[in-house]
């Protein structure tokens, strides 16, 4: 009996240490083996820009847990009818689905970030707002590491296509919009000129109206002459 009591007491530390579940840690060690996506990305982070993932470091000792909804936006995305047929499926079907979902999601994205000012905080939020989601369904659809790459390939595409669709998109409804004022400008100049010209017009026949004809003027004085 002690036997099994002593053994069940060894296995009890060990089998909460792999639960994956677990996400509430110390410090560090949340940082270092949470199952998280938040201390996953910072895990992603530290291997490429080891100095940003220094500076985000917080301090020790303080109890770090995941947030609760980023635990239930998981648990929802396992549970649904595309993760679910899309688990058992090969590799390559799994990178393809993924990758065209991640642009889809990225394409809305695009284009809010052609209304905001670049490196501010709007902008940054819509440059990154689709991370979480996509890391979350490669990680439902249990994908490797190495597909990173192309789903981060995909989004900054669908970036692409947002941003560039919405900037044709604008500069042809400002094009629509100065086109009319044109128009209406040339209409007003062409009747200031016609109004113009027929006042001219009318002063000049006005003053061959008044002046008395030069023939009459060259008779009478003849006639007077032979008088």
């Amino acid at each position: 009996m002690k036997k099994q009591v002593d053994s069940s007491d060894k296995k009890g530390p060990s089998s909460e240490k792999g639960n994956p579940t677990n996400h509430e840690a110390y410090g560090n060690e949340w940082l270092q083996t949470g199952n998280c996506p938040i201390a996953k990305s910072y895990r992603a982070v530290s291997g490429v820009l080891p100095l940003v993932a220094k500076a985000l470091q917080p301090p020790p000792g303080i109890k770090l847990k995941c947030p609760p909804a980023v635990v239930a936006a998981r648990a929802a995305l396992a549970r649904t009818a595309l993760v679910k047929t899309l688990r058992p499926q090969p590799l390559p079907s799994k990178m393809l689905v993924i990758a065209l979902l991640g642009m889809a999601v990225n394409v809305p994205l695009g284009v809010w970030k052609e209304h905001t000012d670049k490196f501010s905080l709007s902008w940054f939020a819509a440059v990154h707002a689709a991370v979480p989601f996509i890391a979350m369904l490669r990680k439902s659809v249990v994908m490797p590491k190495s597909a990173m790459a192309l789903t981060i390939a995909a989004s900054i595409l669908g970036q692409v296509i947002g941003s560039r669709a919405e900037r044709i998109r604008m500069k042809a409804a400002a094009q629509r919009v100065v086109a009319p004022s044109g128009v209406i400008d040339g209409i007003a100049h062409c009747g200031t000129s016609q109004a113009d010209f027929s006042s001219i017009n009318c002063s000049t026949q006005g003053m061959m109206r008044n002046s008395p004809p030069e023939e009459g003027r060259g008779t009478a004085s003849a006639s007077s002459v032979c008088c």
